[in-house]
């Protein structure tokens, strides 16, 4: 049996994408975008896949809920419908057929103007009745604290090419990738909480103690995803030589490999910081493993990049945010050319610094010192979590 899809999208004011048909089946008519679906594809992904094809929206800007389906046993074909709201702008990339949006004054049953002898109809009316599934933000029951809606909380992961974003804006979860940060603060320099998870704060001397060694001890049994920080000098050093010479010298000791691979991001972050001293210490360093064992309650015992692993830290964050799915952050994972931990990561971030903005959140040191440049050297991170439940549980 074949199958199709097809697809509702509602514009933020309101409005429902059309195509209008150039060939037939129903030429001249008003009709949802979709398509086949593919022997063996999954459902989602095949909307995903005919909703970007046919208009240029990516998954990165909407989430797709299966809303219906309808089997046609003397056609031997179903079809699946999925909904969705648009979560920012975008410009339409019409492929075969003109895209129109249609206000929900129309009468969509009337068949003279709308393709499927009614079902567009029958599935507007759906929509009416029983709405379209919305990211669920959490409600912190021993607190009494909701968090804030109206506020625009932003996550950040290094990843090859650049920084995975996530942004939790007015309840919503949007997902992008910047190839660096001066473009991310660009388009959120109004945000409320910014976490990303990259070093803030040089050490120049021995004395000068950073979070690493205490956040080891809230997570032993991940204590090697924390790395040990190499001094200023080291990360401003002209080669990778150099700086095994000037960490030796300031802190007595060398780094792994995997701290040189990263060390360009380190850099990247402390200039823009140097440079635009006006979010000194507004843009904080957390650390997800960290992060996720306080929303979970305990040490996540599982590795991040093992399909276990990832499915276990989606199950934690769906406490938070009920849309996020396995297929939705491997589609995008393969759109921005990243791994899917990276991802995670990013919305981790994301929903811990929403929790900051609410207050829930901890000092990893409780009283931290500054570097020479007056960065505090310090994890956020959001209080252990016991009880957690969504709106509407």
């Amino acid at each position: 049996m074949q199958g199709y899809n097809c697809i509702m999208v509602f514009h933020q004011n309101g409005n429902l994408l059309f195509c209008k048909r150039r060939k037939d089946p129903y030429l001249g008519l008003y009709n949802l975008v979709g398509g086949k679906i593919e022997l063996g594809e999954d459902g989602f992904d095949a909307a995903y896949r005919e909703l970007y094809e046919e208009t240029g929206i990516s998954h990165n800007i909407i989430t797709l809920h299966h809303m219906m389906d309808f089997t046609y046993y003397n056609q031997d074909c179903y079809v699946e419908v999925y909904v969705g709201h648009l979560q920012g702008e975008v410009i339409l990339q019409e492929e075969d057929h003109p895209l129109e949006w249609l206000d929900m004054k129309n009468d969509f049953f009337d068949s003279s103007r709308f393709a499927g002898e009614g079902n567009i109809g029958h599935m507007v009316e759906q929509v009416k009745l029983y709405g379209v599934g919305k990211s669920r933000i959490p409600e912190i029951k021993d607190s009494g604290r909701k968090i804030n809606l109206k506020s625009i909380c932003i996550g950040v992961d290094g990843c090859k090419g650049g920084w995975i974003t996530a942004i939790i804006s007015h309840g919503k979860l949007l997902l992008e990738k910047y190839t660096n940060l001066e473009d991310i603060v660009l388009n959120y320099g109004t945000f409320d909480e910014f976490l990303i998870d990259m070093v803030i704060g040089l050490p120049s001397t021995s004395e000068q103690i950073r979070p690493d060694a205490e956040a080891r001890r809230m997570i032993k049994e991940r204590s090697s995803t924390i790395f040990s920080v190499p001094c200023r000098q080291a990360v401003y050093a002209e080669n990778v030589a150099n700086a095994y010479d000037e960490n030796v010298r300031i802190l007595g000791k060398k780094f792994t490999p995997l701290t040189v691979g990263i060390i360009p991001k380190m850099r990247e972050v402390d200039s823009y910081l140097q440079e635009n001293s006006q979010y000194k210490n507004l843009i904080k360093e957390s650390h997800p493993e960290v992060c996720f064992s306080r929303l979970n309650g305990s040490t996540v015992l599982s590795k991040k990049a093992d399909i276990d692993g990832v499915e276990e830290r989606i199950r934690i964050l769906s406490k938070f945010i009920e849309e996020i799915s396995f297929e939705k952050i491997k589609l995008c994972a393969k759109e921005f050319k990243c791994n899917m931990d990276d991802i995670i990561d990013a919305i981790c971030l994301a929903v811990s610094a929403n929790l900051v903005n609410e207050g829930e959140y901890t000092v990893i040191p409780e009283s931290p010192m500054t570097d020479e440049t007056g960065l505090l050297m310090q994890m956020v991170v959001p209080r252990k979590m016991d009880h957690i439940d969504c709106f509407g549980n």
